[in-house]
């Protein structure tokens, strides 16, 4: 799954459809079988079929010869209050995307890139210090030798670091054994979250412009290519800590044991995101900061998630949708 962002980004249809791998009619049939070629995923367009679309025509002609057609010319548009039920995630998700980052603005020229939140909660400019590692060359020498050292870890977490290449959602659905069917719109309310923390945290990191640890030093050699963007803050860790924070409120007194969740949850944060030092792609600031940005994120995305002055919005909708599911 290579992209710009190597195991920073949204896959498919934005994470919206992320649970609906496993529901699939197509699941494990080959793009050759019989599913392959007439199933959902070609009746969709996500798979190009020849065969179904002359069947479907050919079907057509049969069923309708001699049959009077009689449109419905009186429904009218669909109800305000059913059509996110009625729109697909993937166009939910746009609409989530731009409920987020309408409120944001982020200032480049003012000398420190600061991010303003139209939140109500903190009217004040959140902004990042520069990392401590560039002021002086022990510094920098001294967070080199620490990524180095953490490569030590490789045997046993490289597991993790290949998978959390993709967007982690079997990592927190584990914590929260979180079913698809169950629960599709935490999935979906994940996703929303992957959306934007993708979006804000490549403003900060073009802001300061950080160079790789393996910029720096032959010996980190990292075991996954190095990211086109640069290192500070860390995205896997911004997103981590937010989906983190917003899941905590979700499933709080729903599950009978928050305290343990909780505790999952934030160790969760923190290991995703230093499974990226033990990669070499990573400064442990870069994490710890980006774990704070994240955090901030969490803040303002749940005002915009819970707050009845928000009441007619998607982000709105789809908090209390996913707050009814199922959680004991």
């Amino acid at each position: 799954m290579v992209s710009p962002y190597i195991g920073f980004r949204n896959d498919g249809a934005d994470g919206a459809d992320g649970a609906d791998g496993a529901d699939g009619a197509d699941g494990a049939d080959g793009a050759s079988s019989t599913f392959g070629v007439s199933g959902l995923a070609a009746y969709s367009g996500k798979r190009t079929s020849p065969l179904l679309a002359q069947a479907l025509w050919s079907t057509q002609g049969g069923i309708t010869l001699n049959v009077p057609g009689t449109p419905d010319t009186n429904k009218g548009a669909v109800n305000a209050a059913n059509r996110f039920e009625r729109w697909s995630p993937d166009v939910r998700g746009q609409q989530y995307e731009f409920e987020l980052l309408s409120g944001l603005k982020f200032n480049s020229a003012a000398g420190t890139g600061a991010l303003t939140f139209g939140d109500g909660v903190n009217p004040d400019p959140f902004a990042l210090p520069a990392p401590s590692f560039e002021t002086s060359a022990q510094t920098l020498t001294d967070a080199l030798d620490d990524v180095i050292e953490m490569a030590a870890l490789r045997q046993d977490r490289m597991n993790e670091i290949l998978t959390q290449v993709a967007v982690p959602y079997s990592f927190f659905a584990m914590v929260l054994n979180l079913q698809p069917g169950r629960h599709r719109y935490t999935y979906e309310l994940m996703a929303a979250m992957f959306r934007m923390s993708t979006v804000v945290v490549m403003q900060f990191k073009h802001y300061w412009g950080i160079r790789r640890p393996s910029d720096r030093s032959a010996l980190v050699q990292p075991v996954l290519l190095t990211p086109g963007h640069g290192t500070y803050p860390a995205g896997h860790s911004t997103q981590s800590y937010f989906v983190a924070e917003v899941l905590k409120a979700l499933v709080k007194g729903q599950t009978g044991h928050d305290n343990e969740t909780n505790t999952e949850l934030d160790k969760l944060a923190w290991r995703i995101g230093e499974n990226r030092i033990v990669a070499g792609l990573h400064y442990r600031e870069d994490i710890v900061q980006g774990g704070v940005l994240g955090t901030r994120l969490a803040k303002y995305f749940l005002y915009k998630a819970t707050n009845a002055a928000f009441s007619a919005s998607a982000l709105y909708w789809l908090w209390d949708k996913a707050a009814k599911e199922q959680w004991q």
